[in-house]
């Protein structure tokens, strides 16, 4: 007897799920007004039914054992810490010794009783691709997180929505998908990466079809704007409201350099591929934390806890995630959260300040860190360039004399940019910006596409440790 299909229509329960993690505009009005003790008690709840989860799952429960700890033990959020953290290196090592998921993640052997699943992977930005499952609460939770985000910034019904991240293995093009169609009542405008469809199509489209609110990187906009600016498109003339968007390190220049280029305002939105979109910037320009999806932990290099605004280590628990659990995650990203304050537009919940960098990509310079990202407004904010660059780190010398050394290379915007004038400014202004000593190498439009990329992640490292 076959066995019966699990349809994805019947695979969830949608008027508990509206209840429990209420998509927009409900939101404001249920968890986003949610009292202290409240959200407290919300937290814990899903907490204690993640632990149970988690428990059953070898990668937890063999982790657990070593460091002498007792699920039975968490009870509440206090208790908490005494769990230990995890990274991505340690969710590697889980599936290169138990092939292909992991052992944190169900094997195709236990599948029968959780399908229907989706798999995606991480954007392998630092390191191989991670397989990661996704069951149907956890794709449409993630649309959930979005869509408050999206609506918050000015997203209506029948608003077309330009996402210029491919529906493939990585996961943010399907978070946004989700999200406009799923749960705002918008038009996805789906045209994928560069790669997929050229810069000068996407901004053809927009004009075309009248594109009111884009989902995409603060690399990729730029590089929009500069393609605009290049074959004379007026942003201007589009009927952009606004532009979602995840700025990373940002002092505010991108931010104000975007916003001008679109005449359009600029929101900053946190997220991971792990956890969905943790945090989202609304109108009034607070970055709200979505604290009935997920828990965000600050700690400093010694695992300890920092005081509110102080930045440190961002240590994730997933409270809506079966599949995988992810339990005290640490995303090596340095971030800073504020606590719990009403805004003014009208939303209850702890609140994060923008991101200074990964962890795992701080390169310590003659004593002095620094983060590749910190280059962007450097770069970005001198007409000659077109944005495009990318940090080279290496070793020189051999024995005692063996240093660390980071090369620039920056995209000039033309040939007919003079070489020689923009590598002796960006020699002094990013040594200022950055606080140490770098060197500048001034190359042709185009020539780090090879290395940066054409889609939605554009990498701006090129380490050559290992080689030299």
């Amino acid at each position: 007897m076959n066995s019966p299909i699990p349809y994805y229509l019947t695979s969830v329960d949608w008027p508990r799920l509206i209840q429990d993690y209420p998509p927009p505009p409900h939101y404001a009005e249920t968890s986003g007004a949610l009292s202290d003790e409240a959200m407290r008690q919300l937290q814990e709840q899903r907490l204690r039914a993640r632990i149970a989860d988690a428990a059953r799952l070898p990668f937890y429960a063999e982790r657990w054992r070593a460091a002498g700890v007792d699920a039975a033990d968490v009870r509440g959020l206090e208790d908490l810490p005494h769990l230990p953290t995890f990274d991505s290196d340690e969710l590697r090592s889980s599936q290169e010794a138990r092939p292909p998921y992991g052992a944190h993640q169900p094997s195709p052997a236990e599948w029968d009783d959780v399908l229907p699943l989706k798999l995606q992977t991480s954007g392998g930005t630092t390191g191989a691709p991670r397989l990661t499952l996704f069951d149907p609460v956890a794709l449409e939770v993630q649309g959930i997180q979005t869509a408050r985000g999206l609506y918050a910034q000015g997203a209506r019904p029948g608003d077309l929505i330009q996402i210029p991240f491919t529906a493939s293995l990585a996961n943010a093009g399907w978070s946004a998908y989700n999200a406009v169609h799923h749960w705002l009542g918008g038009v996805p405008v789906t045209t994928g990466s560069g790669n997929v469809t050229s810069s000068e199509k996407q901004l053809e489209y927009a004009r075309t079809l009248g594109t009111a609110g884009w989902y995409a990187n603060a690399d990729y906009l730029g590089r929009l704007t500069a393609v605009a600016q290049d074959i004379g498109f007026d942003l201007h003339a589009l009927r952009t409201k606004f532009l979602f968007s995840f700025l990373g390190a940002d002092d505010g220049t991108v931010r104000r350099a975007l916003s001008d280029a679109w005449n359009a305002p600029v929101y900053d939105n946190y997220g991971s591929h792990e956890v969905g979109l943790i945090a989202w910037e609304c109108q009034a320009g607070t970055r709200h934390i979505n604290e009935d999806t997920v828990i965000v932990e600050i700690l400093d290099e010694d695992g300890r806890p920092v005081p509110d605004g102080t930045y440190g280590h961002a240590v994730l628990t997933s409270l809506h995630r079966k599949i995988p659990v992810y339990l005290r995650y640490d995303i090596r990203d340095r971030l800073a959260v504020l606590p719990r304050a009403r805004c003014a537009c009208g939303v209850l919940s702890k609140r994060l300040l923008p991101m200074q960098g990964r962890v795992d990509q701080m390169i310590k310079l003659r004593g002095t860190n620094i983060y590749p990202s910190s280059c962007h407004r450097t770069v970005s904010a001198d007409p000659r360039t077109n944005g495009e660059y990318l940090c080279v780190v290496s070793h020189s010398g051999a024995g005692l004399a063996r240093r660390l050394e980071m090369c620039v290379r920056i995209e000039r915007r033309s040939t007919q940019v003079d070489a020689d004038a923009l590598r002796t400014d960006m020699l002094r202004r990013l040594a200022s910006d950055l606080g140490a000593k770098v060197d500048v190498e001034i190359v042709d439009p185009g020539a780090l596409r090879p290395h940066t990329g054409e889609g939605e992640k554009i990498r701006r490292v090129l380490d050559l440790r290992k080689a030299g």
